[in-house]
């Protein structure tokens, strides 16, 4: 019921606004306000362009204003030899039931446009289609003394309105329809098509509701068959924009494909629906949206997705943003708004505000590309610049890191992606590697037993890998001989690490005093030498 009462409400203020919104569009269609007042002539019934034209005889057509109407028309000099109340009628008559096209998609430009297959100073805006019998809608661009240049429709469109005119007449739904319906008018509007609009309002609901049925039934096979399919939210939340949209699309096919409605009235239609459906497809896929942030966020439960988290909701707060924008310009744009003012405007912002918060926003795209590329994760161990410490949280602006002496250090996302880091949590193994001093005074069958010993040792370790271990006579120092030593440790666990490299030290140094030698202390040796005296020989 509440779904129902919503589609009634949105139908009634559809029904309650359009023909104000109808009146609105075709003033502003018939003024042209588009155009420099400093460039453009004025013309008071707006026949500056094609558009205004066309527009301004429907709209004092519609009236009754015949002796308007004419106006903008291209009568003979002998105004006489016609009956222009008949050829006004005629040509709205033809108008409403046999033009291919619509209003806004003739030109507004008051330029001519050259075609070499018509007659000089003419244009063609649309065609007339009628049992199968095609008459292009001409207009004609004359020069008036007070006004400049205007346009008129042709007189070679006018001169045969009458023919398919009497054969729309004989054809269309108003002549089987009581005078009353047709006589009297609400907004310039036959009654028959307003009562036409509401009546197919509920008979559009339950072509709706048939075609959310239809769609669900695939959905309840697949719940016979699996509990989570059965269980799926994602039907849920997008069957009342079907609903919307399915409901609209019906009450379109009758009001326009059943019915013949007059071409100002099918104008304004034009602009409510879309409007409808751009709303539903907005809705549509704002649910879309919603229902998937809801999985991310059920699946991202342990600690260390928390960055992928914060990622998951600033998208989806964008995608929601971008959403609504677009309706709401996609609704402007159809109801005649020009958008370039208000598309240049923004632009100007998004500089300024671009410009007011650079480092904010090279924070957040820092954060963004941290997160997007997985540089790090929550309790990695990492290491940025001179610090050493576990990850704690990877926001939006800053990454927090934990010390090793437990201090909490808050670092930019721009500078994290501009500097190196190293992910230490990310190694398949840790290496182990030292210097070791001997004393001078090892013999050399001692050197020898202290390097076979130890290498020994390290292939036989069970976690050490034994390809790669190695130690080697490096260098002869100053005070000891250098022995340099690695190993890696087949553990990504640091705690674990340093008590394998405890046990293998602990070995070397029982190694080495087994060989019957020692690790070289920092001395110095001093060499003494007793002077002599050289005796000169004398002279006898």
């Amino acid at each position: 019921m509440r779904i129902l009462r919503s589609l009634l409400l949105l139908w009634l203020t559809v029904a309650l606004t359009a023909p104000m919104q109808a009146q609105a569009a075709l003033k502003a269609l018939a003024s042209n306000i588009a155009a420099p007042a400093a460039t453009r002539p004025v013309d008071l019934l707006g026949r500056t362009t094609p558009r205004g034209t066309v527009t301004g005889f429907m709209q004092a057509a519609q009236k009754g204003d015949t002796d308007t109407a004419a106006e903008y028309l291209q009568l003979p000099r002998q105004e006489g030899e016609v009956d222009s109340t008949r050829l006004v009628q005629d040509l709205k008559v033809l108008l409403d039931h046999g033009f291919a096209g619509r209003l806004v998609a003739i030109t507004d430009s008051p330029e001519l446009i050259y075609d070499p297959q018509l007659e000089p100073n003419h244009e063609r805006v649309g065609d007339f289609a009628v049992n199968g019998h095609d008459l292009p809608l001409l207009v004609v661009r004359i020069s008036d003394g007070n006004n400049g240049h205007i346009w008129l429709i042709s007189w070679s469109t006018l001169g045969k309105v009458s023919d398919m005119a009497n054969d729309v007449r004989s054809h269309e739904l108003e002549g089987h329809l009581p005078h009353f319906f047709i006589r009297h008018t609400f907004l310039d509007i036959p009654i028959w098509v307003w009562i036409a609009f509401v009546l197919l309002m509920p008979v559009a609901l339950l072509a709706g509701f048939a075609a959310v049925t239809l769609l669900r039934a695939p959905v309840w096979l697949l719940g016979r068959f699996s509990q989570r399919a059965a269980q799926s939210e994602v039907w849920k939340n997008i069957r009342r924009p079907v609903l919307l949209f399915a409901t609209a699309a019906a009450h379109a096919i009758g009001m326009l494909g059943l019915l013949t409605v007059p071409l100002l009235f099918r104008e304004t239609y034009f602009k409510v629906l879309s409007v409808a459906l751009v709303y539903a497809v907005a809705w549509l896929l704002w649910d879309f949206v919603t229902v998937w942030t809801r999985r991310m966020r059920r699946r991202m439960t342990a600690p260390e997705e928390r960055g992928t988290l914060s990622l998951t909701l600033l998208l989806h707060r964008m995608l929601k943003v971008c959403i609504a924008m677009a309706a709401v310009f996609g609704i402007l744009s159809m109801a005649g708004v020009n958008l370039s003012a208000a598309l240049a405007t923004l632009g100007i912002g998004g500089i300024a505000l671009a410009l007011a918060a650079q480092k904010t926003i090279e924070n957040l795209f820092g954060g963004i590309s941290i997160l997007s590329d997985r540089v790090m994760r929550v309790g990695d161990l990492c290491k940025v610049g001179d610090t050493i410490g576990t990850v704690e949280d990877i926001g939006l602006r800053s990454t927090r890191i934990r010390t090793y002496e437990r201090g909490l250090i808050s670092v930019p996302n721009g500078v994290l992606a501009t500097v190196n880091v190293e992910n230490l949590s990310a190694r398949d193994k840790m290496r182990i590697f030292c210097k070791l001093g001997l004393r001078y005074e090892t013999t050399r069958p001692q050197l020898n037993a202290v390097l076979k010993q130890i290498t020994h040792m390290l292939q036989e370790h069970t976690r050490v890998e034994s390809t790669t271990a190695w130690v080697r006579l490096a260098k002869l120092g100053d005070n000891a001989l250098e022995l340099e030593m690695q190993a890696y440790v087949l553990t990504c666990d640091y705690n674990d690490f340093t008590a394998v490299r405890e046990g293998i030290l602990m070995n070397v140094l029982d190694i080495i005093e087994g060989c019957g030698t020692a690790l070289a202390s920092p001395s110095q040796t001093l060499y003494l030498a007793k002077s002599t005296t050289l005796s000169v020989p004398t002279a006898e």
